[in-house]
């Protein structure tokens, strides 16, 4: 029997608590690390003092090699776009949020839709979904989520073009792949704690601990904690609370059987935001710091919780073997208001109008299990050398959700002067139900033919058996199944020329597959079920250059890339695939040192989109949240006294909210600032200005034009750190 849900308007109480303690944990975690050092020397576990010798005060910005297994070759001699955000951009940018980092990578866009704010990230690679494409340490990291959290990541790799061959299905304008922290044998600990405007508090610690000092050689241990509090500039009421930790231990490092295992955890507590109502995209002439939401009666409550496995082992010089296990688990609650226009309402707006405030719900478990193994062969063929790659995927991802209703209503509020307080409202599950399985089976195998000093070719192959089923129960108890099992080959091939040792020149094409229910929250229907795999095929040409003395990476790349068979609909209702959409532009790109004292992050995107074929009254149309040029720059500078500058902009042309092309969202330009300063070896201090100029944009628009989110405010962040 359901029941109903009353508003208990002191609940959130706890969370001040809870961030509270983990403020305390993450303080603690580097105090009783440097107390260690300080014990008294009677003790046969007695530690040495903690050194910073070794510790680099400023990382590079530019990463010469990524992550990945299956990317065997520096960056440089890799043929496709890669942008690589390092651990030193995000600390310098003060990043809180996944989307925080992705500001660093133009042709990145993110989008409202049933993601605004409420339902996960909702972003766009080159203009096509890249949703699905997020992944953590390679494997796929396909949770509804918000507000992933970088507290715990070494760096963000950013791969542009169809890629399923790298990352498995999607990826058709590209992927991501987080890079998770790791033990070293390299002791050290930090802390920051920071406080800014809109009442934020947050703090983070990273303590490195090896084991070699008390007789367990190889061994290390790492621990990374974070606690974040805070409204968000611009808008009203709007609350983001979180809490993570992320242990790991590693065993046999620097030998060539190493095993890692880690864990991480991260909960949050929020008020969650779908903005403005919009009336076909256009904005009312409104604050935009209103919220139309309830107050006391929309939460959104979100923990995940994974697990992993990794083994290393180095047969020898030429083989290298290479199993990654993994569960993981993410549950989501959330009840978040809709603001919509009435039906008649027009872009008079007068001062009389009125906001509806539908409330969507969703209570929701998704589940991963996956194991990766790979194998890496270094041989020879007579004059020619081979990197190859093999390996396999197996993967079983599910969803549920249950139906919640509303218990009561929720009346309509002012447009100029929403009133978010006095709504006695609750919910209850209606019975109805969701749950969607997806069940990956792939095999791989990639290979880098070095012909000699100055020509390489790359090729890959890559086989998935994709199964998707999904079983929905109706409010009265009615049943529907319905599955669908789908089988790519996948590919990609590349030709490298290298003029000089520090630069290539390259052509490159790839492919890439968007099955039905590739995303196991969106379950296969009675037409889906019937449809084959979607088909991305991507072209590029490029040279990347490491100048300087090889200290800065710069890069410039010609791209196309076209979904071949897009699901549209005929005159007679039905779902064919004859759909076609293109995404064409030129990327250039540079991150490094241009002296050892100025540094460099950023790039420039041009997209020229259109719908081919297959749109309808679409057809010719530009791609939805597809800007013709988008940029973004990072520099910092080392002044003399210890002190350091740096200072971003990003600028986001316009773009057309959905394909119908009625309607742009305006550019934007944010400007951002830090300055910092060592104080000694242990200290410092750091000071951050996002959105600088307090410029007032729409970030994110719902795909109908029924919402839109405004982009952050002035925020302003002071950090200390201390570092052992």
């Amino acid at each position: 029997m359901s029941i109903a849900k009353p508003i208990v308007a002191s609940a959130r109480v706890s969370r001040h608590v809870l961030t509270a303690s983990t403020l305390g944990l993450a303080l603690g975690a580097v105090a009783s690390s440097a107390n260690a050092q300080q014990t008294g020397s009677s003790s046969p576990t007695q530690l040495p003092a903690i050194s910073v010798e070794g510790q680099t005060p400023h990382q590079d910005y530019k990463v010469d090699q990524s992550a990945s297994p299956k990317r065997t070759q520096p960056i440089v001699d890799t043929p496709q776009t890669i942008t690589i955000i390092p651990r030193q951009v995000i600390e310098d940018q003060k990043a809180t949020t996944l989307r925080d980092v992705l500001r660093n990578t133009p042709g990145i866009t993110f989008g409202a839709g049933e993601g605004g704010g409420g339902q996960g990230e909702n972003l766009r690679i080159r203009g096509f979904d890249g949703s699905n494409d997020i992944l953590l340490d390679g494997m796929r990291d396909s949770a509804v989520r918000n507000n992933r959290d970088p507290f715990n990541l070494e760096q963000v790799e950013v791969t542009k073009g169809a890629a399923s061959t790298q990352s498995g299905r999607g990826s058709a304008g590209g992927s991501i792949n987080q890079i998770s922290k790791t033990p070293q044998l390299r002791r050290f600990a930090t802390a920051d704690v920071t406080v800014g405007t809109d009442d934020l508090k947050r703090a983070t610690a990273d303590v490195n601990m090896p084991l070699t000092e008390i007789g367990i050689t190889g061994t290390a241990l790492r621990l990374n904690v974070m606690a974040h509090d805070s409204g968000v500039a611009g808008r009203d009421y709007v609350e983001n609370s979180r809490w993570g930790v992320a242990p790991s231990i590693a065993f046999g490092l620097g030998t060539p059987l190493r095993v890692t295992l880690s864990y991480l955890h991260q909960s949050d507590d929020n008020i969650p935001d779908y903005g403005i109502p919009g009336l076909s995209g256009v904005a009312p002439p409104v604050d935009l710091s209103s919220w139309y939401g309830v107050k006391g009666f929309n939460t959104e409550e979100q923990t995940t919780d994974i697990g992993t496995a990794l083994f290393e082992y180095d047969v020898n010089d030429a083989v290298s073997l290479r199993n990654q296990f993994r569960y993981g688990e993410s549950t989501r609650f959330n009840i978040v208001t809709i603001p919509r226009f009435p039906t008649g309402t027009t872009t008079a707006f007068p001062p009389g109008t009125q906001v509806n405030r539908g409330q969507n719900f969703r209570d929701s478990l998704n589940t991963l299990l996956v194991n990766q193994t790979d194998a890496t062969f270094r041989f020879t063929t007579g004059p020619v050398a081979h990197t190859m790659v093999a390996g396999m995927e197996v993967a079983r991802e599910t969803y549920k959700n249950k139906g919640i209703s509303l218990v009561g209503t929720v009346p309509s509020t002012s447009l100029y002067n929403p009133n978010p307080y006095g709504v006695a409202v609750g919910w209850a599950y209606n019975g109805s139900k969701t749950e969607t399985e997806g069940d990956t089976l792939a095999f791989y195998l990639l290979d880098t033919i070095k012909l000699n000093e100055q020509w390489e070719i790359t090729g890959g192959l890559r086989w998935d058996r994709y199964a998707a089923e999904a079983t929905s129960t109706a409010v009265g108890g009615a049943v529907t199944e319905y599955t669908k099992t789908s089988r790519m080959l996948s590919w990609n091939a590349g030709i490298v020329y290298k003029p000089l040792p520090f630069g290539s020149v390259y052509a490159a094409a790839s492919t890439s597959f968007n099955p039905s229910g590739e995303v196991p929250q969106t379950a296969v229907n009675a037409t889906t079920s019937l449809a084959d795999p979607q088909e991305n095929v991507t072209y590029e040409v490029g040279t990347k250059w490491e100048l300087l003395g090889e200290r800065l990476l710069v890069s410039a790349a010609l791209f196309q890339t076209t979904k071949t068979n897009e699901r549209s609909t005929d005159p007679t209702g039905t779902t064919i695939l004859d759909g076609e959409r293109q995404v064409r532009g030129f990327e250039l790109g540079a991150q490094g040192k241009i002296t050892d004292a100025w540094q460099v992050f950023g790039g420039y995107t041009y997209m020229d989109s259109e719908i081919v074929k297959g749109g309808g009254a679409n057809q010719g149309n530009e791609l939805a949240n597809t800007p013709r040029h988008s940029f973004s720059l990072w520099t910092s500078y080392d002044l003399p006294w210890d002190l350091r500058v740096a200072g971003g902009v990003q600028y986001v042309g316009e773009r057309y909210f959905n394909d119908n092309n009625l309607v742009k969202n305006d550019s934007y330009v944010v400007v951002d600032a830090m300055v910092s300063y060592k104080v000694n070896d242990t200290f410092g201090l750091q000071l951050n200005a996002y959105n600088l100029f307090d410029e007032e944009y729409i970030d994110k628009a719902h795909g109908g034009g029924g919402h839109l989110i405004p982009g952050l405010g002035r925020t302003v962040m002071l950090s200390t750190s201390v570092s052992f």
